[in-house]
Order: C-alpha cells, then structure tokens, then sequence
C-alpha cells in the first residue's frame, strides 16, 4: 500500500479574550463548581489562588484513501418461466428450479438464475479526525480560523515550556486511526488490491486555555479551564 510521508506544521491560536475577562468568567462560574446538593456556599467562601494560561496542543490529520480491486460476486438474474438456461460466452447457467405450491398460486412468477462473475470497484474515501491534549477524539473546529492565528508561533512556543502542553498521542498512532477510519472494512472475495494513502495535513495546533485553580469550604481545590478562543468554560 503506497503511502505519502507528511509533514507536521505548528499552529498557534490567538487568546480571544484576556486574563481580565478570564477572571470574570471564574467569578461567576465558582459558586456552581462548588455546590452541592445540600449545600450551596457564599462567594467569599471561594478563593481565586491562581489563573495561568496554557497552550495545548491538538492534532488535526486530514486524509484521502483510494483502492482498486477485483471482487467475486453473485447477482440474480430473474427471467422467463420458460428460460431453462442462460449462456453467456459459452457458460452456461441453469434455472434455479424449485416447485412447490407457490409456482401454482403465481403462475405469472419468473425464474431465477444465480450467476457468479467478477467486478472491479474504485473507491475513494476523504476525511479528517482531531484529538485533544490528552489523545481523546474531537471535533476541532472554530469560525474564522485565519483571523485567529499567530503569525510567529515559534516565539509563543518558546517562551515558557511550563505552560506548553505537547500532544500525549503520538503522529503516528494518531496516523493510525486516520486510516482506519479511512479504510471501510475490507469485502470478501477480493483478488487483488491497489490501495493508496495520501495525507492532505497533519496540523499541530495549539489552543490558549485558562486554568483557575479555586479553593473552596474545608480547603477543597477545584480546576476550572476556558478556552479562550471559543470564550466558553470546558
């Protein structure tokens, strides 16, 4: 199976909103994260001990599979009551013939005759899988994407290690998973088979997250994250 060796590019999206705005989502977010069924404690309670903005890392692979293969087959062909045989370059076929008090109630009702031949399919098969931070399957997807990306990534990149976050999945395994979600499962019968893989993009995108760390009542910690390009709380 031929395969297209890709490459992997870096992307960095823009924070849509800053820390500022951040806190205020965690302000009016903390007494819900907090609550219990039986207990729902006072904003004082709660404490902001820490807001740091991460980048995460996401990877996006977009796909194409093609194959050509030949396959048996057997199709029914319904003909004439009269039809005993059919003969097709020089084979010849006979009629299923089954009597039975059917064929007396249907008189009207044609033959069948079974015929086993060859086809020769081409298929092509195009999609795109993404996984978050930590390897799970999603669906990675924001309007105006242009609009929101870095222009110098690298720098972002290499500023502070401590708040970059490598994808857990490696290409590879997530290469994988693309082409079996490629692939449909393969029909019995075939003779032979031409596959092809090509790989569209294999994008490395890394998404600005807020992550607040609360304490609450009896000294209980709470994580609350935002992604700051969609401005919503995961």
């Amino acid at each position: 199976m031929a395969k297209h060796d890709p490459k992997v590019r870096k992307i960095t999206l823009k924070p849509q909103i800053d820390s500022d705005i951040a806190e205020d989502m965690v302000d009016n977010r903390k007494v819900k994260l907090f609550q219990t069924l039986l207990k729902k404690p006072k904003k004082s309670e709660i404490h902001l001990h820490s807001l740091k903005l991460f980048y995460e890392a996401c990877l996006l692979l977009s796909g194409k599979y093609s194959a050509d293969f030949i396959r048996d087959t057997k199709h029914t062909i319904h003909v004439d009551k009269n039809v005993r045989e059919l003969i097709i370059d020089d084979k010849v076929y006979p009629v299923s013939q089954k009597k039975s008090m059917l064929s007396k109630l249907e008189p009207s009702r044609k033959n069948k005759i079974k015929i086993e031949f060859q086809e020769r399919l081409v298929i092509e098969n195009k999609d795109d899988i993404a996984f978050d931070h930590h390897g799970k399957e999603i669906d990675l997807s924001y309007s105006n994407t242009q609009k929101i990306i870095e222009k110098y990534p690298r720098k972002i990149l290499s500023e502070d290690d401590d708040s970059i976050k490598k994808p857990e999945i490696t290409v590879d395994a997530a290469i994988n998973k693309l082409i079996s979600k490629l692939k449909k499962p393969t029909d019995k019968g075939i003779k032979s088979l031409d596959e092809k893989i090509e790989f569209s993009d294999i994008l490395e995108v890394y998404v600005p997250i807020y992550e607040a760390r609360l304490i609450g009542p009896k000294k209980k910690i709470k994580i609350l994250r935002i992604d700051a390009v969609r401005k919503k709380i995961l």
